[in-house]
């Protein structure tokens, strides 16, 4: 049966866990809204299934499994009041257990924007006890997927007159100026419908809620990896009497605010880079042609090269390759261990490119090819050619295949304004559904853009690799309230939370924190030395994988929280350790408000979508 351990690995998330420093002290929070009522004319009405398109695949991978079925229904663009907007679509998916029901199972891949209606399924194939056990509903969020889809609108003009950087790492005032403009037009785009202000959580919860009680299950059963988590937790706490058994992996630090989550980014994402991936291309330099060196310093320092001469052949106009895409592509691959082969061939690639750039200012197939086969068969046999050419958007056969490429507000901006060149000024430009709508709706964030771009420099300071993610965000002008919650998951049975040590999108000090927060509810199981993003379900631990399984198909859980091990990297002989968090080297926080071949493609685009 083919095993999903290569397809989990990259699940994205939503970003993150804690910063150092948070926003200024705000006011307490209001109590939390009661949960609305459910309008009986949602309940109501007819739903037309059909086969979805994807069962085919599914039951290519796993012939016994059952048959899913595919709908479209209608809920409330706003729950709080369903008739003063009009409704929206969601898309769902069901497949009907084979044995004896233990009940309805969801899911959620993460973001936020993670498309999950194929998930549920995909999540069966290599777990069959679901198929058999769970009747499984899968589910694209409002805003994202198949469901309806946010637009953010701008033109053309709008576009052209944006300020630009030739490296979002370089600190300097024009930086500033060009993260100030991005953030605001972002912010008007995503606020040029009436429906941008509800694609949040909150409403996404009620969204969940409802689809329980159509369904007709007593209690919701739910996975959710890395944004995942903050849906269950909030799920958790505004619906506590219909919550079964919750398994969330790859916590983000769901009882804190949405920028305390994202603005530790820098520091989890550099603690990955370099306690595994250096380390890592390091030990595996004889399985290199022209290895980038023998120790991690080596390999900083070549990667530092390369990216230094991407920035200078920028500034000169001659390329668009940049140094803070390789710095993307990178960051997004190393949400998963077997992942390490495409960060590492991300370096090589621009490696040959600096050496031989291109008249097109572009990378070319020669470079994509030829840093290939610097690789070693045994390194090769972790991904394919095909699929790095198609993230370069040079293969000979297909255009660009957006399921592996980094899909970020600035390469959103970045690719419409490509897309609209020749465009009349007052064309309308659709930038596409931006995840960090939701992170806007949901939480408070700091209105002054200084801060945020006071921020970024200290951190880039700090954290050379990625402390410029964030830049300035775009909720920094969001006009609307935030859709908070105080969490506490008072009256809620217990939930399984799962998280690896070192994981970069997700960082263990978030999850930690959560965890001590609603410590009366949690058990936390920890993964040393594991920094891989998703782990139930092809977990990397196979301690993990059995905590997990126990609590899913018998509701049993550890008496206390655990510490679990895990399995070496690619091509590792053992395990490596890493002086982490785990091992009492956590990062100090701040006093704060509270692989399946078919199905790869799918959590790559939630990868890609997680650094939104």
């Amino acid at each position: 049966m083919p095993s999903l351990r290569n397809c989990l690995v990259m699940f994205a998330c939503a970003a993150v866990a804690v910063t150092l420093f948070a926003p200024p002290a705000a006011a307490l929070p209001e109590p939390d809204p009661p949960a609305p009522a459910i309008p009986q004319r949602y309940l109501d009405q007819p739903i037309n299934w059909s086969v979805c398109p994807f069962d085919g695949t599914v039951k290519q991978l796993y012939p016994p499994a059952p048959t899913t079925n595919c709908a479209t229904v209608m809920v409330p663009m706003d729950w709080n009041n369903p008739d003063g907007h009009p409704d929206i679509r969601l898309r769902i998916a069901l497949s009907r257990a084979t044995g004896q029901s233990r009940g309805l199972m969801s899911s959620n891949p993460g973001g936020p924007g993670g498309a999950g209606l194929t998930l549920s399924a995909a999540l069966a194939i290599d777990k069959p006890q679901l198929f058999s056990d769970y009747d499984l509903l899968g589910f694209d969020p409002r805003g994202f997927g198949q469901s309806q889809q946010l637009q953010c609108l701008t033109t053309t003009e709008e576009l052209a007159a944006l300020p630009t950087t030739p490296d979002y790492k370089e600190r300097t005032a024009q930086t500033h100026r060009t993260e100030i403009a991005e953030a605001q037009l972002l912010a008007r785009a995503c606020n040029a419908t009436e429906f941008g202000q509800f694609v949040s959580s909150q409403q996404t919860v009620y969204d969940m809620e409802f689809l329980r009680a159509l369904m007709g299950a007593r209690l919701l059963n739910f996975i959710g990896y890395s944004y995942g988590t903050w849906l269950g937790g909030w799920y958790a706490d505004t619906y506590p009497g219909n919550v079964g058994r919750f398994v969330l992996d790859s916590n983000m630090d769901w009882t804190h605010t949405q920028w305390l989550n994202v603005n530790f980014d820098p520091f989890s994402f550099q603690r990955r880079r370099d306690t595994q991936l250096l380390p890592w291309i390091a030990r595996h330099a004889d399985q290199i042609e022209g290895n980038l060196g023998t120790t991690p310093e080596q390999v900083l320092a070549n990667y530092d090269s390369v990216r230094a001469r991407l920035v200078e052949l920028v500034k000169a106009g001659s390329s668009s390759v940049r140094g803070d895409g390789l710095d993307g592509n990178v960051a997004s691959a190393i949400y998963g261990n077997i992942r390490f082969i495409r960060a590492l061939l991300d370096v090589l690639v621009h490696q040959e490119y600096v050496n031989a750039p291109s008249a097109s200012g572009e990378v070319e197939l020669a470079h994509v090819d030829q840093a290939w086969a610097r690789l070693a068969p045994a390194l090769q046999q972790y991904d394919t050619l095909a699929a790095i050419r198609a993230r370069y958007g040079v293969s000979a056969t297909a255009a660009l295949d957006a399921s592996t490429t980094v899909v970020t507000p600035r390469s959103a901006i970045a690719d419409a304004k490509a897309a609209s060149a020749g465009l009349p000024g007052d064309a309308v430009v659709n930038l596409g559904a931006i995840g960090t709508t939701v992170r806007c709706n949901d939480t408070a964030w700091e209105d002054d853009p200084h801060f945020y771009t006071r921020e970024a420099d200290r951190q880039t300071r700090r954290y050379p690799f990625f402390g410029y993610l964030n830049g300035v965000p775009m909720c920094a002008f969001w006009p609307h309230a935030p859709q908070d919650r105080t969490l506490d998951l008072t009256g809620s049975p217990r939930i399984l939370m799962i998280t690896g040590e070192l994981d970069p999108a997700t960082a263990y000090e978030g999850a930690l924190r959560t965890h001590n927060d609603t410590a009366r509810v949690t058990r936390l199981v920890s993964i040393d030395d594991e920094g891989q993003h998703g782990q139930y379900i092809g977990s990397a631990s196979a301690c993990a994988e059995e905590i997990g399984d126990r609590f899913v198909f018998t509701g049993e859980l550890p008496g206390g929280d655990r510490i679990c091990g895990t399995s070496p990297l690619p091509e590792d002989g053992s395990v490596y350790p890493v002086d982490g968090p785990v091992d009492g080297n956590a990062v100090r926080l701040p006093k704060g408000k509270r692989a399946n071949p078919a199905l790869q493609e799918l959590l790559d685009q939630i990868a890609g979508r997680s650094l939104s």
